[in-house]
């Protein structure tokens, strides 16, 4: 059997100083959501015939409401998934919302149900939260103060 290859894009997204997290739903268009009730940040499968950065403005728009401009890669992770025989790579970006009213803020209510601006991860205490943000959040710190030096 041959094996697959998925690319999935996600955004580390400011909005007025602060990072936007979205709460996973228990249900996707039916189907049990992958880490149900997990806070995560916006993103999506990269279709055919799309780049990533496109894929990222167009996941951004739909499931928060936002228009982005994606800036560097700052994080990639790749997992096989031995059941679908699928290699998925993950590429977060770092993000910038073109427009900081939260207002505009609008989620895609069958993915995510609900959404929190935080400046650290630690405000987020025991919730459950995807595992490779932890991470995210370490190489967005170590960034920051390189650009500080």
């Amino acid at each position: 059997m041959e094996g697959k290859n998925k690319l999935i894009v996600h955004g580390l997204m400011k909005v007025n100083d602060k990072f936007l997290l979205i709460k996973r739903t228990e249900i996707k268009r039916g189907k049990p959501n992958s880490y149900p009730l997990y806070w995560d940040i916006p993103g999506g499968m990269v279709e055919d015939n799309e780049l990533p950065s496109e894929a990222l403005v167009r996941e951004a728009k739909e499931e928060v409401n936002l228009d982005v401009s994606v800036s560097n890669i700052i994080h990639e992770d790749s997992n096989l998934d031995i059941n679908k025989g699928i290699v998925f790579t993950r590429l977060v970006y770092l993000c910038n919302v073109l427009n900081n009213d939260i207002s505009q803020i609008k989620l895609q209510l069958d993915e995510h149900n609900e959404y929190r601006l935080i400046s650290e991860l630690s405000e987020m205490g025991s919730e459950k939260i995807v595992p490779y943000l932890e991470e995210i959040f370490e190489e967005e710190k170590h960034l920051v103060k390189q650009k500080t030096r």
